[in-house]
């Protein structure tokens, strides 16, 4: 039976820790604190420990990191010390790293990669679903690029190849912009309609969203944009702008950057209104 280790119990770890328990793999699930993990893992058939030294006698083939990028290394040099890594797989899921910050764990003869699951982790049994209908990007060091092709295939995942030219801070970003603040946005935005709406603030901010989205998507970002940045309607954002606290203003102001330049590309803001807009947004910044 395959022995797969998954260092950290968070969405991530443990969505990935079920997905190889149901392919069939010995899976143990590492964390620093005792927590409901535990419980949660005990009713999936997976083993938990607070040592990533009991690892060792796990004798894992696949290690899986699943911990937040700043200690990715820390994990990596803890494998190198507690763990037999020559010949062992050592794989993290951070998208803003690259297979470099395991260099302590390649330094003891692992094989390493970087897969990172292109989605929002929420729930574990949801989360596994999910995984099958996602893109999976990898950067592998030579010595592993079939193995993980291997587990992507486990993991159901498209793989795509992240080219090593691939600035990945801007890649990581590109994906929190279409993920973690679209959220926020829609957080706010409930936030200023339910004086309006209520309890149905919620449920107006959902249509509006999901018919944005589907006409981006049928048309593009700079065809679909509509209201009044992109009709140059200069004294409806001041009124905007006049109905916000000073703190929602300077953060409004600094969206207003974004959609102005989307509203120039689609061609439809003149240049004097789209000059007024900047004017006045640089005034609330």
């Amino acid at each position: 039976m395959a022995r797969t280790l998954v260092i950290g119990p968070g969405r991530v770890g443990r969505a990935l820790a079920l997905v190889h328990r149901r392919a069939g793999e010995e899976v143990l699930l590492v964390g620093r604190k005792p927590g409901p993990w535990q419980a949660w893992a005990a009713e999936q058939g997976i083993r938990t420990t607070l040592h990533l030294a009991d690892g060792a006698a796990h004798k894992p083939r696949l290690v899986l990191i699943a911990v937040p990028d700043r200690g990715i290394a820390e994990v990596a040099s803890d494998c190198a010390r507690d763990l037999a890594c020559d010949g062992t797989l050592i794989v993290h899921v951070s998208g803003m790293h690259d297979v470099n910050v395991l260099q302590a764990a390649a330094l003891e003869g692992a094989f390493t990669a970087a897969m990172h699951p292109v989605m929002q982790f929420l729930e574990p049994e949801r989360d596994a679903e999910m995984l099958r209908h996602a893109i999976v990007t990898i950067t592998a060091s030579p010595n592993a690029r079939e193995e993980a092709l291997k587990i992507a295939a486990v993991w159901g995942a498209r793989p795509v190849r992240l080219k090593a030219e691939v600035d990945r801070r801007r890649y990581h970003l590109g994906l929190a912009l279409a993920s973690n603040h679209i959220t926020a946005l829609m957080a706010w935005a409930e936030e200023l309609l339910r004086p309006a709406f209520g309890e149905e603030a919620w449920d107006v901010v959902d249509t509006m969203a999901t018919q944005a989205m589907g006409a981006a998507r049928a048309n593009g970002p700079a065809a679909a944009l509509t209201g009044p940045v992109a009709r140059g309607d200069v004294a409806t954002v001041r009124e905007h702008l006049a109905g916000l606290s000073e703190e929602e203003r300077h953060r409004y102001a600094g969206l207003l950057e974004v959609v102005l330049n989307l509203a120039v590309k689609s061609e439809r803001l003149d240049p004097d209104s789209a000059r007024e807009l900047r004017e006045l947004a640089e005034r609330h910044r």
